[in-house]
């Protein structure tokens, strides 16, 4: 705890009255003690006591750092979020990363689970929680353990896979009754064949319920996906001239239904036959968080993170680094 006289002069204290900040921060940062217990046991104000506190803190006497839990690396973190604008990126250490590092192995679970982690401290009772479909959604779904009765909502239509465990109304499901909330979702394909079928299935009654919630969403977590071929639901569900069609229109990424080009900016060729949230409605959400998972997803993540739609970035460090590239 040695001191420069230039440091003393620079938090406004002599030599003795640094002495006493010193021993005030002693007692408060390293005992416990609170500022009326050390303003008695010095015999001054609790007011003086937090004057000490500062000067020591300005003096250098005190020296705060602030680390990331071992298993995140804050380094990666703090570079995505700054070079992104996000509100905050939380990256998994390399020793998560694997081989295969695809969303349906054991990173997508696992950058799951850290999501379902951070989220579940995000939210309370008079929330309304947004959920997508996917592999690492379903770690989210399966990772809330916080009782938080809040409304959970199914972000969009469903895609039949055999591959992920849980369809769409099924991870909703699966989440509010772990937290003790209640679910609201809906039977009906995310991709339409055309307009007109997907119109009627938005004015069906339960369908019509649930879409209108997502008015309501306080936060909301999603997954991202490529433009390419086992990269997105979307991408897979469409025929050889639509996916054409969106290519040219520069698409590169996908979430709930969202498509995106390289720029973040969403591009609605396919807006008239999804169902889903829409991108005014995740703008207008107070949190946002996203998975990414996969390094050869740099492009399609990197979209995501310009678009504006999202504020927080779940991920490893493998994707991370690839990301501070693009």
């Amino acid at each position: 705890m040695a001191q420069t006289r230039g440091g003393a002069r620079a938090a406004g204290l002599g030599t003795g009255g640094l002495a006493l900040a010193v021993e005030a921060a002693r007692r408060f940062h390293l005992e416990g003690a609170s500022k009326v217990q050390i303003a008695a046991d010095l015999g001054v104000s609790r007011f003086k006591v937090a004057r000490l506190l500062e000067a020591a803190r300005a003096a250098g006497v005190v020296q705060i750092r602030i680390g990331a839990p071992p298993q995140l690396d804050g380094a990666l973190g703090d570079a995505l979020r700054e070079r992104y604008g996000l509100r905050q990126a939380l990256v998994l250490t390399g020793e998560h990363d694997a081989d295969d590092d695809t969303e349906a192995g054991p990173l997508g679970g696992a950058v799951g689970r850290l999501a379902a982690d951070y989220a579940q401290q995000l939210v309370s009772p008079d929330d309304v929680v947004g959920l997508a479909w996917g592999h690492a959604m379903s770690a989210v779904s399966a990772g809330w353990t916080e009782h938080t009765p809040a409304r959970f909502v199914q972000l969009a239509g469903t895609i039949g896979r055999p591959d992920v465990r849980l369809d769409a109304p099924g991870l909703v499901r699966t989440a509010a009754a772990a937290a003790g909330g209640t679910p609201a979702y809906y039977y009906a394909p995310l991709l339409m064949p055309d307009a007109a079928s997907a119109a009627a299935l938005r004015d069906q009654a339960g369908v019509r319920e649930a879409l209108a919630e997502l008015d309501e969403l306080t936060l909301a977590v999603v997954s991202i996906g490529a433009w390419a071929p086992g990269e997105s639901t979307v991408f897979d569900n469409l025929g050889q001239a639509d996916r054409e069609v969106a290519a040219g229109a520069g698409v590169v990424a996908e979430t709930t239904g969202l498509l995106l080009d390289a720029g973040g900016r969403v591009v609605d060729v396919l807006a008239d036959r999804v169902l889903a949230v829409s991108a005014e409605q995740l703008r207008r959400t107070p949190r946002v968080v996203a998975l990414g998972v996969g390094a050869g997803r740099a492009g399609a993540v990197a979209a995501v993170a310009r678009s504006g739609l999202v504020d927080t970035l779940v991920t490893h460090s493998g994707l991370a680094r690839a990301l501070l590239e693009v």
